[in-house]
């Protein structure tokens, strides 16, 4: 599998056979990478891709840009939880989208601090 873009040093996207851009994330996975390399599976955590429809709400490079690999971390954990109490299942783009909200409310709460 080989790096379509380097988002940070904890995520990277993929291209899938269908050209389909699915978000692989995992502690070093982007660490002095660049597009064009093949990618460590043993270090990859999670696996995301988006429906078509959830790909015209937001641009999933633009978003993960500045979002930390724990604050998606956080995020699944919230989202795992509430699968585990609702019985039901969350689409991978939600983590994105909550990874973001996320990152904008302790970026909100950090500059009220300083």
């Amino acid at each position: 599998m080989k790096i379509f873009k380097v988002i940070n040093n904890n995520i990277v996207i993929t291209l899938d056979k269908n050209n389909q851009e699915i978000i692989l994330m995992g502690r070093g996975l982007g660490f002095k990478q660049r597009s064009g390399n093949i990618i460590d599976e043993n270090l990859i955590e999670k696996r995301f891709s988006l429906s078509s429809s959830d790909k015209e709400d937001f641009s999933v490079s633009q978003l993960l840009t500045n979002i930390s690999l724990e604050d998606i971390r956080v995020a699944n954990k919230i989202l795992n939880y509430a699968e585990e109490i609702f019985n039901t299942n969350v689409s991978d783009s939600k983590i994105i989208a909550l990874s973001d909200h996320i990152h904008s409310a302790l970026e909100r709460y950090n500059s009220v601090l300083n």
